[in-house]
């Protein structure tokens, strides 16, 4: 009978049964050094490696339903800025423009905040800063627009 056993790291013993139904163990060399496993490159590690695990089917539907209930609630406030605008005697262009614009970067922001969120991925800067980043490029616009469209009167 030959049967593998492992300590620590080390290279199993060997047990054998010999010819007279005794058993022996053949042990491991000595000063052998215990196998460790190579370490995967510094390069291939992905950003995601210390993520604790994926979002449920319950999160995501949580998260789906979040987007929905912010996406509702920004429609209500673009059509407030919409129609402030025009009782400032803005065009309609402008105040579609600006309205829109604005609604593009509520919705941006709770994209990320809410994927960020269900997604446990706070740990990755690069994406957030750029998706922030992005954010605070669109509502400059939209407050550009804002100001600017009063100034186009009908």
């Amino acid at each position: 009978m030959i049967g593998l056993h492992g300590d620590a790291g080390y290279p199993p013993a060997i047990r054998i049964q010999g010819p007279g139904g005794r058993d022996f163990t053949i042990p491991p060399p000595q000063g052998a050094t215990p196998r460790v496993a190579p370490a995967p490159p510094a390069a291939a590690a992905s950003p995601f490696a210390r993520l604790e695990r994926a979002p449920t089917t319950p999160e995501i539907l949580l998260g789906a339903s979040a987007l929905l209930m912010f996406g509702l609630v920004f429609l209500v406030v673009r059509h407030g800025v919409r129609v402030h605008l025009i009782n400032r005697r803005a065009t309609l262009d402008a105040a579609d423009g600006a309205s829109w614009v604005l609604f593009a970067a509520l919705m941006l922001t709770a994209s990320i905040v809410v994927g960020a969120t269900v997604g446990r991925l706070w740990q990755a800067w690069a994406g957030l800063t750029a998706g922030f980043s992005l954010c605070v490029i669109l509502f400059a616009t939209a407050l550009a627009l804002f100001l600017r469209a009063s100034e186009r009167r009908r």
